[in-house]
């Protein structure tokens, strides 16, 4: 096939840009008019996807609490060594709730303690600000309260949905407790964007009050997973908007446990760390272990397989994230984030990242790769704004 633009032939191009980094393929775009169309087309977005959707690809970021500046901030690794960090100047401080989820395809979904919800592209520097979610099953002046909350992709449609789940507090003491206030689920889609009423069967009252937000992304497949602290896996088809639930491994439960999900060999994992004092101490990191558990699915049944047994940890606090060849993320005392090899019981590199000093479960680690896909609905303009300069987020925003 001849080429139109310029000495290659059209199927040599666009092999060669689809090698590209989403950075250099930005530039590209300006090359001239049939390169920018070529770009920006749906199948070489697609195909650009495919050839960078690997681990060798993967890139590494970092959603932390900064104790010196006294705000949550986000690291981005762009090489593959881990060696050079890159601090997105967002223009805003993130609130202590804040929630990052995903990626999906190179997209996170962030959402903070106000109700506020957004899309992130960091290689396009791209973001969108959704809708506020709204629902008048509740009066007014009911306070709604996070209980968990799911990024994905409904893979039936190739739409982007994110479902929330909220409890309703109306302010007077609750007789059973806050466990037993009533629960709203909303889904959001991309396409239509707006958010609807779940209106079909979810687990009872109490088990969607006890949801723990994954850590990083615990999507896969078109489904998405939150772990419960009575034991139990919930999940939410994204496709045919359901709730499931799967029964957790035979674990230990105790005060001193941490339970976290994670993707581990393209399954679903789950990280259950103990030790013999309270894991929000520091003093426990000396006599931490861990277990890692996998999930194994057939014909809709689920079973679980323990895959790694870590430990004890000395000097380290939990495991937050799974890396290349099993290589695991571990925050260690005080605060620090390490990467440490579980045969060989060595760590293998220091971060140079500082989480917070006092208290766990502040570093938060999430695997990407780059991607050009939009977060603005198909054919909205947008796409590709300030694609050279640092992300600028509306101070509105939160």
């Amino acid at each position: 096939m001849e080429s139109k633009g310029g000495y290659l032939a059209e199927d040599v191009l666009i092999e060669i840009l689809s090698r590209m980094s989403v950075k250099s393929l930005l530039q590209f775009r300006c090359v001239c008019k049939f390169w920018k169309n070529l770009i920006d087309s749906p199948a070489f977005i697609s195909i650009h996807l495919q050839h960078n959707n690997n681990k060798d690809n993967a890139h590494l970021v970092v959603h932390y609490y900064d104790d010196n500046r006294d705000l949550w901030d986000i690291v981005l690794f762009p090489d593959k060594m881990l060696t050079v960090p890159t601090y997105h100047n967002m223009g805003l401080s993130f609130s202590a709730y804040n929630l990052v989820g995903g990626p999906i395809n190179g997209i996170f979904c962030l959402c903070d303690k106000r109700e506020r919800i957004g899309l992130w592209n960091p290689a396009t520097r791209a973001f969108r600000a959704l809708p506020l979610c709204r629902t008048k099953l509740f009066p007014r002046d009911w306070i709604p309260c996070h209980c968990g909350f799911g990024f994905g992709l409904d893979p039936t449609s190739d739409d982007y949905k994110v479902v929330w789940i909220r409890r309703f507090d109306d302010g007077e003491p609750a007789k059973w407790g806050p466990w037993m206030d009533p629960i709203h689920v909303a889904v959001y889609t991309l396409s239509t964007d707006s958010w609807k009423d779940f209106k079909g069967d979810a687990p009872d009252t109490y088990c969607l009050n006890s949801l723990i937000d994954s850590c990083y992304d615990s999507y896969l497949n078109g489904v998405y997973y939150w772990w419960s602290t009575h034991g139990k896996l919930v999940l939410f088809d994204m496709g045919k908007e359901e709730f499931r639930e799967i029964e957790g491994p035979p674990l230990i439960h105790q005060d001193s446990a941490y339970e976290i999900l994670a993707l581990y060999s393209g399954s679903i994992a789950l990280i259950y760390s103990h030790s013999q004092v309270p894991l929000d101490s520091w003093e426990s990191a000396e006599q931490s272990s861990v277990a890692l558990w996998v999930l194994m699915e057939e014909e809709g049944m689920g079973y679980w397989i323990k895959q790694l047994n870590i430990g004890p940890l000395h000097g380290m606090m939990k495991p937050v994230g799974v890396w290349k060849n099993d290589e695991v993320f571990v925050e260690t005392t005080p605060g620090h984030l390490l990467l440490y090899n579980p045969k060989t019981q060595r760590v293998l590199k220091d971060l140079q990242i500082l989480g917070h000093r006092t208290h766990s479960c502040c570093l938060h680690v999430l695997i990407y790769t780059e991607s050009l896909l939009s977060v603005h609905g198909e054919g909205e303009p947008g796409e590709y704004k300030n694609p050279s300069g640092v992300i600028k987020l509306p101070r509105s925003f939160f």
